[in-house]
């Protein structure tokens, strides 16, 4: 059964001006700390880091809660598995939270055209 979806769009201009107003801190304060390395290596960060965005926001929407604890930008972490599909990392905290509401499964989507970038997520029971 479906708990919820969520979705979200960013304007990676919007995100190329944070990077250049707060350099890193910025990144560092959306992403988890097992992302910022890949952040880093990234050829083009703005549109890496706008896209974590969008799917942490995607994520919060889903769930219902918005982004504050446990659901925060360092407790959701997106990875990808062998064969390149997105996949959510969450911190022990927010998968206990998850639990206890019977969440069983997530899922994910993410998208990215020109100077767009787009999440879409679903939490099933």
């Amino acid at each position: 059964m479906i708990f919820g979806i969520g979705t979200d769009i960013v304007e990676v201009n919007r995100i190329e001006a944070s990077i250049a107003q707060f350099g890193d801190d910025f990144a560092k304060r959306i992403l988890a700390e097992s992302e910022f390395a890949s952040y880093q290596k990234s050829a083009i960060k703005p549109r890496f880091l706008a896209k974590r965005f969008a799917a942490k926001e995607a994520f919060s929407k889903a769930l219902g809660t918005g982004l504050r604890a446990p659901a925060t930008f360092q407790n959701i972490a997106v990875s990808h598995d062998d064969l390149g599909k997105p996949i959510l990392v969450l911190a022990k905290e927010l998968q206990a939270f998850l639990a206890a509401k019977n969440i069983t499964k997530t899922h994910i989507s993410i998208s990215d055209e020109k100077n767009l970038a787009a999440a879409f997520v679903v939490l099933e029971q």
